[in-house]
């Protein structure tokens, strides 16, 4: 809980400062008066002044900030003060100091990319391990997925971001296998799924299943209070029998554990080479294919052998451009999911909201800095996309208004721009209570 809360403090804080620098460097540019500069919202935590008078604040509430400038339009202006303030500005200045934060988190976002790609990570080689039932007959397994389309793949990650991008595009997409023991190369058809329901798993609803090595029904951990401590089981317990069956490997003794969902289960484990049996009642939990069996327990795991990790390093000035290429990447996908929410490709519950962004910001930060890491800079591109939108109140609708005055030549009234904040306002306050409602059924 503590990594969660300070996990979700840091990236929130650091993205949110971030986005209203690139809002009061432009402003200070272009000659504007800056009264306030505040990350966070609500009571002021902490406030100080620099020489040219601006307040920095930091704020009770980290989700969101704001930077408050003089303008005219709220408070009468000497003729000295008029030639500081935003709406004394040309419409160009005005457009660039309203785009300069969206567009700093872009490049935020790149820099980070880029220090991943400079720094260097290991991450497993992706070998599939099952395939959807049509195409298991194909090609052996285990194998490792060198390409997606033609384009090559280096790790889970890069195919599952490949895999969103099709889904509601493409009736079916060609995939490059090479088996373990082979160098043969087998190119297979695959389906395309119509649609992504909520926190399903792009390789989930493709059939993909990654290869592991062979794991043993030995547990290394048992959740206090959970239906194993329970029944007794205990670590070091070797799972034998499920229900009289005998279980080969910890991925027969799950799936038998799934389908047992409230119901009394006999359990054959053997513990200091002593066979004993127990009983216990699995857990009931929802999951995107319905109610499954949970124990509340975790195996011995087995590393992935030296040649299954792959380590990815790029020079300074090759991990810029992957940088740069990432965030181009994750922007596109970002504003082709909105597309797909809109037009039902992708289920609207998929949209989350500031309970589920503080569980992946606690889980990654826990997984370690690559995770957490690539966590702040996909969130970033996020903010960046979200903030472009043109919905009045975002500073993409401020954008859409400045384009117009620009065409016409002259602002757009306002009256109507109030109207349209109004609108924007409700649609906002929409979406923020459906994406609360979302994480509420997610917990």
């Amino acid at each position: 809980m503590i990594i969660t809360i300070l996990a979700t403090i840091v990236a929130l804080g650091v993205l949110v400062t971030v986005h209203e620098f690139g809002h009061y460097w432009v402003a200070k540019r272009c000659g504007v008066r800056v009264l306030r500069f505040s990350v966070g919202f609500g009571r002021a935590l902490y406030t100080w002044k620099d020489q040219s008078g601006t307040e920095f604040c930091v704020a009770a509430i980290p989700l969101g900030g704001y930077v408050k400038m003089l303008d005219g339009r709220e408070q009468s202006l000497s003729k000295e003060e008029r030639s500081e303030a935003f709406d004394q500005k040309t419409v160009g200045q005005r457009f660039a100091i309203v785009a300069a934060g969206p567009g700093i988190n872009f490049i935020f976002a790149a820099l980070v990319y880029a220090v991943i790609s400079m720094v260097g990570v290991q991450t497993p080689v992706p070998v599939a391990g099952g395939l959807p039932a049509e195409t298991v007959t194909k090609t052996k397994l285990p194998a490792e997925v060198v390409s997606f389309n033609g384009r090559p793949m280096e790790s889970w990650e890069r195919i599952s971001i490949a895999m969103v991008d099709v889904i509601g595009d493409q009736n079916a997409v060609q995939i490059g296998l090479r088996p373990l023991d082979s160098n043969i190369v087998n190119t297979i058809t695959m389906p395309v799924p119509d649609d992504l329901i909520a926190d399903q798993s792009p390789l989930v609803a493709f059939g993909v299943k990654p290869w592991s090595p062979p794991i043993d029904a030995e547990l290394a951990r048992v959740i206090p209070g959970g239906a194993g401590e329970a029944a007794g089981l205990i670590v070091g317990d070797r799972i034998i029998a499920v229900n009289g069956e005998s279980v080969d490997g910890w991925t027969e003794f799950v799936d038998s554990i799934k389908v047992a969902y409230g119901l009394s289960t006999e359990l054959v484990v053997e513990r200091a080479g002593l066979r004993r049996t127990l009983i216990v009642v699995p857990e009931t939990r929802e999951g995107p294919n319905g109610p499954y069996g949970f124990l509340g327990v975790a195996p011995v795991v087995k590393s992935l052998p030296p040649e299954l990790i792959r380590t990815v390093k790029e020079t300074p000035v090759k991990a810029l451009w992957v940088g740069v290429e990432r965030t181009i990447e994750m922007s596109w996908l970002t504003i082709e999911s909105i597309g797909k929410m809109i037009s039902g490709v992708l289920s609207p519950e998929n949209l989350s909201g500031p309970l589920t962004i503080a569980r992946v910001a606690g889980d990654s930060a826990s997984s370690g800095w690559y995770a957490y890491l690539s966590f702040i800079a996909y969130l970033s591109v996020s903010l960046g996309v979200l903030n472009l939108l043109p919905i009045p109140v975002l500073d993409g609708g401020h954008l859409v208004f400045f384009a117009v005055e620009w065409l016409r030549g002259k602002p757009v009234s306002e009256q109507t721009q109030m109207q349209g904040i109004r609108i924007g306002m409700a649609l906002l306050m929409g979406l923020m209570f459906f994406a609360f409602y979302n994480d509420l059924m997610r917990l």
